[in-house]
């Protein structure tokens, strides 16, 4: 029981890391202030927050990613009397790109799974953001290529958020 609260408050630490600038950019007078580091993306939903989740799940699965875990970011912060829009993480990731991680660096496999962020702001607008995988992997000799790899499977699971026009 104890071991299921330490991981709980672990992941929420982890949540409020990605999450934070937003949750900051939502309050009066921040937005100006906030920048996104250049290690990480964060774009626009043209569909609410369940249709946002819905999409994004299924085009990680469309790349054959397999969705490993959902955390319902908004639930954990209740815990602690935070109230906000939907917030979830997906976390995603295949074994074949492990396989890679290990044959080629093995203390790049610290790195996976990748995750997106999905965020409601206060109006309503629904923001998608995640940390490159060419930053994660960058760091680790012989992983640059795989990380570039995964920028671009990245970017098309999270441009399938974007109606066209």
């Amino acid at each position: 029981m104890k071991s299921h609260r330490n991981r709980t408050i672990m992941q929420l630490g982890f949540t409020l890391l990605l999450i934070g600038p937003v949750l900051l950019a939502q309050e009066p007078g921040t937005a100006q202030m906030m920048k996104l580091p250049a290690s990480q993306v964060m774009t626009a939903s043209t569909y609410d927050f369940n249709d946002t989740v819905e999409i994004l799940t299924a085009a990680i699965e469309e790349e054959n990613m397999m969705v490993l875990k959902e955390i319902d970011a908004q639930k954990m912060l209740k815990m602690v009397n935070k109230k906000v829009g939907g917030m979830k993480q997906l976390l995603f990731f295949h074994p074949r790109y492990m396989k890679q991680i290990i044959e080629t660096n093995r203390m790049g496999a610290i790195e996976p799974p990748l995750k997106v962020a999905i965020m409601e702001r206060p109006d309503g607008k629904v923001m998608v953001k995640y940390i490159k995988p060419s930053y994660l992997l960058g760091e680790y000799p012989g992983l640059e290529a795989l990380g570039a790899e995964l920028d671009v499977v990245v970017q098309r699971i999270t441009s399938s958020v974007k109606k066209s026009e």
